[in-house]
């Protein structure tokens, strides 16, 4: 069985749809005895909703630059 922290970790993934089949249904099984967990999805779920409803906040050109830089000095590392 799977246990409560197991599936905090995987949340994310199990909303966008990135799990294997058999881990979400491990982690269906798992929601239908536990309701704090069902609860915790469920509040997953308003909060990812609620955070996609907001407008994009623009970003400065300085802010912008920084994260292109790190960005690309990743795609240098191995």
């Amino acid at each position: 069985m799977m246990s409560c922290q197991a599936l905090t970790q995987l949340v994310t993934d199990y909303l966008e749809g990135r799990l294997p089949l058999r881990r979400r249904l491990t982690i269906r099984l798992h929601l239908l005895m536990c309701r704090h967990c069902t609860e915790y999805l469920r509040q997953m779920r308003r909060t990812v909703e609620t955070l996609g409803a907001l407008p994009p906040e623009p970003m400065s050109d300085a802010v912008r630059d920084e994260l292109l830089r790190v960005f690309e000095r990743s795609q240098r590392q191995p």
